[in-house]
């Protein structure tokens, strides 16, 4: 018989040893993760970080006096989905012996609280090694809306067709602030168009160009503008990405801040052409990895990065509780 119940310092180390299970079974299929969460130890480290956060709680699944699965989940509110709860790619594990529709059993006694106080937005992270993980939150209405993927550089070698004769690239700076605001209204106009529709408020575009501008005098950007005469061809902007902590992040690995071509240029070779020229560069700056992250429903963005050589991780997914839930009861 499987009871559920609230999370008690009892049951910490059972849940590390699952969260490193599934660390091991998701390396089977990337083996570039980082090993060390493998450790119970350091399972366990990250478990206990997530639960000093303070609007976080959780629930475990216990057979017997064995703990088979645990579901931790934050309360969380912002301007664009409003009150929401939120997954974190830890905060979910069951046994490897369990059936995957435990996940559901353990959502549907915990979400039971969420919408009774309100809580109808839904949000996790999913890691991608195991697909009938997955689907369980697939049959559970989730859907998809981001998509995280790395790149190995170590035996990467430019592909693809040849380089654009008439276009240079060449790094940004602080002359290039004009440039980097227009070009911060490609990527805002391309997620709004369909099948994205996405809303940008002229409020969000605004904040989205300051943001643009302060990339060229980031002193930890590594920025490339490419330019095809006297057009503006397209950019990509590079962080080293340092998250000692995240499960999903491989030594010497740099993050894919932002890219975009120009909507006048797109589909003659210039995206693939900058990325050439750009994860070469990276890999001369000592990077063995790149982590980028795309919109599902953005049609060029899911074709483009995978074909290159992108391999999805961990995938963000959610759903939306009909509100009326809370009066609609048939009565």
């Amino acid at each position: 018989m499987i009871q559920f119940m609230g999370v008690e310092e009892r049951h910490i180390r059972q849940m590390s040893a699952l969260l490193a299970k599934r660390h091991e079974k998701e390396r089977k299929s990337f083996p570039y993760l980082p090993a060390a969460f493998e450790e119970i130890d350091e399972a366990e480290t990250i478990i206990r970080e997530m639960l000093k956060r303070p609007y976080i709680s959780g629930i475990v699944a216990v057979r017997g006096i064995d703990v088979i699965g645990y579901l931790l989940y934050e309360f969380k509110e912002d301007s664009q989905r409003g009150r929401y709860v939120w997954m974190d790619y830890e905060s979910i594990a069951i046994g490897g012996k369990e059936h995957p529709s435990l996940l559901r059993l353990l959502y549907a006694d915990a979400g039971a609280e969420w919408v009774k106080h309100g809580y109808f937005h839904h949000v996790l992270l999913a890691p991608l090694g195991d697909e009938s993980i997955v689907a369980e939150w697939l049959d559970q209405s989730f859907s998809y809306e981001q998509k995280y993927a790395i790149l190995s550089l170590k035996d990467f070698e430019p592909h693809g067709k040849e380089p654009i004769p008439e276009m240079e690239i060449q790094s940004g700076g602080k002359e290039d602030v004009s440039l980097l605001k227009k070009m911060a209204v490609w990527n805002s106009i391309h997620q709004a168009a369909a099948p994205s529709w996405a809303p940008i408020t002229k409020e969000a575009l605004e904040n989205v160009k300051k943001s643009y501008a302060g990339l060229s005098e980031d002193e930890e950007a590594h920025l490339w503008l490419a330019r095809q005469g006297e057009r503006i061809a397209g950019f990509h902007v590079y962080f080293k990405k340092t998250a000692a902590s995240s499960l999903v992040t491989p030594a010497n690995c740099a993050e894919l801040a932002a890219a975009s071509t120009n909507p006048e240029l797109r589909g003659k070779g210039v995206g693939r052409s900058l990325a050439n020229y750009c994860f070469s560069e990276m890999k001369k700056e000592g990077y063995d990895y790149i982590f980028a992250d795309w919109h599902t429903p953005n049609q060029l963005a899911s074709y483009f990065w995978p074909r290159i050589g992108f391999q999805p991780v961990m995938v963000r997914m959610s759903r939306q509780i009909d509100p009326r839930i809370a009066w609609a009861h048939g009565e």
